[in-house]
């Protein structure tokens, strides 16, 4: 749990500082860009230095590499349309591993590539239709449950 728990707040933030500094230096279709190509890098590097699997899921999918594990599939199901303030965190036993789940919340910024695409400007539609051409992840309104972080951790009965 505590290996997870440190995996998101590290994913989190790491996706969130070059999220916003590329927002604020390039615009919404350059961060379409970075979750593309930069946050699967990120994930991956963040489960080999906290020893576990990684990633990011939802119920409406921008990039299919997200799709959920099926274990998570029930929680997304529960979540879906609610405020992510209603969602809670969840520790599934997987037999030699645990999972685990921590919902992500819709922010401001978020809004700027998820939010109303009738609000985008004509470049950011053009850069998800290129890179994203069955997107589903549109229309979130701010504090909407948007997805989940989540992690799978083998039980061994350490912490590093």
């Amino acid at each position: 749990m505590q290996r997870a728990q440190r995996a998101f707040e590290a994913l989190q933030n790491a996706l969130q500082s070059r999220l916003l500094a590329t927002l604020g230096a390039q615009g919404p279709a350059a961060a379409v860009a970075v979750c593309k190509v930069e946050a699967p890098q990120i994930a991956t590097d963040l489960a080999r230095r906290h020893d576990l699997e990684l990633g990011r899921t939802s119920h409406r999918l921008r990039n299919p590499a997200n799709a959920p594990r099926p274990w998570v599939v029930p929680y997304l199901a529960r979540a879906a349309g609610r405020q992510a303030s209603e969602v809670q965190p969840v520790v599934v036993d997987l037999g030699d591993r645990v999972g685990v789940l921590k919902p992500i919340a819709t922010g401001g910024p978020c809004l700027l590539c998820h939010g109303d695409p009738e609000g985008f400007a004509p470049e950011l539609k053009t850069r998800l239709a290129e890179l994203y051409p069955n997107d589903r992840a549109t229309g979130f309104r701010e504090g909407e449950f948007r997805g989940f972080f989540w992690a799978e951790v083998k039980k061994s009965g350490r912490v590093p």
